[in-house]
């Protein structure tokens, strides 16, 4: 990722490069070999993709850094060359991009430029927020939540946020309309952001894949359900997880994410009703599947939330 978050926790990443990488294989949608989480740039230089997918499991790969008139702007130069070498060697690979918003209005044209410059194979976009440029105080959410808006408009794959733990903090980021979140700290112990639990951990900048020359960005996967999800191109919410799938002994559920309610099993935007935030406790009277194998608790009140646990738990 930026350069400066890297030089942050250069102190500790030889440690953390130590540590093993252990993530789930979704053998339904991946070929990959390997275990490893790497994300890619240009920087990377050419990679050969053939050895690198014995090494690793999962690829996040950067398109675009600002836009026109940012500093360091750049499209980057091996964006689909290294798009389509994940693809052809059988790594599922998602794409980001490092956002230099400077209002609601830059927010939208990157989202568009980010979503047009995008590699049809990609599984999810993820949006890199860790530069507050200047004039930003205090509109950093209003950005984020202009770019995710516009984003949700072009496409249903997965969106997921990108931040380093300080600044994450420091800016008080909502991740809570996103389908995950993916925190940067380069050291022994995991990130920690307050009002969201971290999917994936960025945890050293000095790792190594086979295939690729020099140092790379490694990650660790920490709820193992959800991240899957994202590479399999689904929403958490309706993804091939792990679901609770009777409501036997179950008086209620308590939302661990926010989730939504919805009038259908389909969980389609039109039928989207209302949010349950974090901790939110709610009746059930019963688990329906739908036509895509997904499983839904129905409500008291005859709508429906997802029965992921990694979403909701039961009591």
């Amino acid at each position: 990722m930026h350069k400066t978050l890297h030089k942050l926790g250069a102190g500790l990443a030889v440690f953390a490069a130590a540590l093993a990488v252990g993530v789930g294989l979704n053998a339904t949608t991946a070929s990959a070999a390997g275990n490893k989480v790497a994300d890619i740039s240009q920087y990377q230089g050419n990679i050969n993709w053939s050895k690198a997918s014995k090494d690793l499991k999962y690829a996040i790969i950067r398109v675009q850094h600002g836009s026109i008139g940012d500093p360091g702007y750049i499209v980057d130069t091996k964006s689909n060359v290294n798009a389509n070498g994940a693809y052809q060697n059988g790594v599922p690979f998602g794409q980001y991009m490092f956002a230099e918003f400077t209002s609601v209005k830059d927010a939208k044209q990157e989202a568009k430029d980010f979503y047009k410059r995008s590699n049809s194979h990609t599984k999810f976009f993820a949006l890199d927020e860790e530069k507050r440029m200047p004039g930003a105080k205090g509109k950093e959410q209003t950005y984020v939540n202009a770019w995710l808006k516009t984003m949700r408009s072009l496409t249903d794959k997965p969106l997921i946020m990108y931040s380093g733990e300080w600044y994450a903090n420091s800016n008080n980021l909502n991740f809570s309309k996103f389908d995950g979140s993916w925190i940067a700290k380069y050291s022994s112990t995991k990130p920690s952001v307050a009002g969201t639990s971290v999917d994936l951990w960025q945890y050293t900048s000095k790792g190594r894949v086979d295939g690729i020359r020099g140092n790379v960005d490694l990650n660790k996967v920490l709820n193992r359900s959800v991240v899957d999800s994202w590479f399999s191109g689904s929403n958490a919410s309706t993804s091939a997880a792990n679901y609770y799938t009777t409501a036997t002994g179950v008086n209620g559920l308590q939302a661990k994410k926010t989730v939504y309610q919805y009038t259908s099993t389909s969980f389609t935007k039109n039928k989207r009703t209302s949010k349950v935030k974090t901790g939110t406790k709610l009746a059930v009277t019963g688990v329906a599947k739908n036509s895509k194998g997904a499983y839904r608790f129905q409500l008291s009140n005859g709508n429906y939330v997802t029965a992921n646990q990694a979403f909701v738990s039961t009591y």
